[in-house]
């Protein structure tokens, strides 16, 4: 049974899926390399979560450690993502919107690892 979805939900299930992405990519950066780090890929993602970070100071407790923050913040987007985007359908969608962003990429990997397999004649 296919669901077609707005088009406006999807979009910002894509921008909260790379928002998400992006914080976990954060934290997982900042337990292998320094914050003041001069790594361009490292002071990019800097640049992108610095305004997520100043918005949300009013919800991430005072007693967290730096470094867990992105952690955290990470978290809150997966919890928007999964039951407050929904509710914009109604409840009985709840569990068919999940992971939409996850979804399409694993369609797109399942296609490519596919076309290559058939290009190289594997018989499948």
């Amino acid at each position: 049974m296919t669901i077609s979805f707005p088009i406006w939900l999807i979009a910002i299930d894509y921008i909260l899926a790379i928002l998400m992405i992006i914080l976990l990519l954060k934290f997982t950066l900042n337990l292998f390399i320094n914050e003041e780090s001069n790594l361009i890929f490292f002071r990019f993602i800097n640049k992108i979560t610095y305004p997520v970070f100043s918005l949300t100071d009013r919800v991430t407790p005072n007693f967290m450690v730096q470094p867990i923050i992105p952690l955290y913040l990470a978290w809150i987007v997966l919890m928007v993502r999964l039951y407050g985007l929904p509710l914009f359908l109604g409840n009985k969608y709840m569990g068919k919107f999940a992971f939409v962003f996850e979804k399409d990429l694993i369609a797109q990997f399942k296609s490519l690892i596919l076309g290559v397999a058939l290009n190289l004649n594997y018989g499948i």
